[in-house]
């Protein structure tokens, strides 16, 4: 009888919770930037995170774990700087909209670049970048970051993957101790993800204990010189590998993209977040070439907005990657953030 994975899976509140991300717009000059008005209409300002104590590497890394680059995409990163953009409240009035345009565009551009070890900011207005004084500075900072206290990991600024469409999925499961780099600065998020890899990261974010779970080995026969040999025991007690239903576990072969759709999916189910009312269906073109016991997982995450495909296809067999796997996961931790 397979065990039941009990409530507690991490929750991704204290890295994205309490950022407002629509403008405000309002009658905004160089003298009197009245930055909480902008990025938190009608609430009270807080100081959370004095400018002076971030490095830019530290920016970094607080701006791609945070709701805007999370849910809204409005964190964009280049080489030399980091951008943050707000979009227009829909439910602004025609004026204020008219207002808000004239000044920002559709969308009002904060931008970061390195200065020693720290960073200088500036605001595009009405076209043109102008440079944000120690004040405005701190203003910015204080407003971005409230209700977000966070004490970041060492590393975890992968210059590999400065831009990269999944930047900020990797620094949140990295923030949670569930991925690592492949070094210091590097974490190659193009790079495939093995069978032993993708255990050994969904027992990290199960929040399961080897010691206290742990009943003896896995059914596998190649798993003796495996370091994370009882992890996938747990793992298989749990039901969450029984795609993997040879005699080996093969620990060093590519995981697929179908592969980690179940494990996810079993993942998901074995919580007390509650599937019984998302739909099952599998909309991919490609369905005929999935493992039977894949299609409704599939199904379920593409229903729950966790996973995506390409030209209506998803490409079951094709290798997972870690860039993959960093978005995927970090889609699924939020989903026990949003049933809070």
């Amino acid at each position: 009888m397979k065990k039941t994975l009990i409530a507690g899976a991490l929750s991704i509140a204290c890295f994205t919770g309490g950022f407002g991300l629509q403008a405000n717009a309002q009658e905004h000059v160089r003298e009197n930037l009245d930055v909480a008005s902008i990025i938190h209409p009608k609430q009270e300002v807080a100081v959370v995170i004095p400018w002076q104590s971030l490095t830019y590497q530290d920016l970094y890394k607080q701006l791609l774990i945070s709701e805007l680059a999370i849910d809204h995409r409005g964190i964009v990163t280049t080489k030399n700087s980091i951008t943050a953009k707000w979009t227009i409240d829909p439910t602004m009035t025609p004026q204020e909209q008219k207002e808000f345009k004239e000044l920002y565009g559709n969308a009002m551009q904060v931008k970061f670049t390195p200065s020693g070890n720290s960073f200088k900011g500036e605001v595009l207005i009405k076209g043109k970048w102008i440079p944000l004084d120690k004040e405005e500075l701190n203003e910015f900072i204080k407003e971005i970051f409230r209700d977000e206290t966070i004490d970041l990991k060492p590393g975890g600024y992968f210059t590999d993957s400065i831009g990269h469409w999944a930047e900020s999925y990797i620094q949140v499961l990295y923030q949670f101790d569930i991925i690592n780099g492949t070094s210091a600065t590097t974490f190659n998020p193009n790079g495939k993800v093995t069978r032993g890899q993708l255990a050994s990261m969904i027992f990290r974010a199960s929040g399961l204990d080897v010691k206290e779970e742990y009943e003896g080995p896995a059914s596998y026969k190649d798993l003796e010189k495996f370091a994370g040999a009882k992890e996938v025991a747990v793992l298989e007690a749990y039901g969450l590998l029984d795609i993997f239903d040879g005699a080996n576990f093969e620990p060093n072969k590519p995981a697929t993209r179908e592969e980690m759709a179940f494990v996810t999916a079993r993942y998901i189910e074995g919580t007390d977040y509650d599937v019984s009312k998302v739909s099952k269906n599998n909309p991919f073109t490609d369905k005929g070439k999935m493992r039977q016991e894949t299609v409704e997982s599939i199904g379920l995450l593409k229903q729950l907005g966790i996973i995506d495909g390409v030209n209506g296809q998803f490409n079951p067999k094709g290798n997972l990657t870690r860039a993959e796997f960093s978005k995927i996961f970090t889609l699924t931790l939020a989903l026990f953030d949003d049933a809070e």
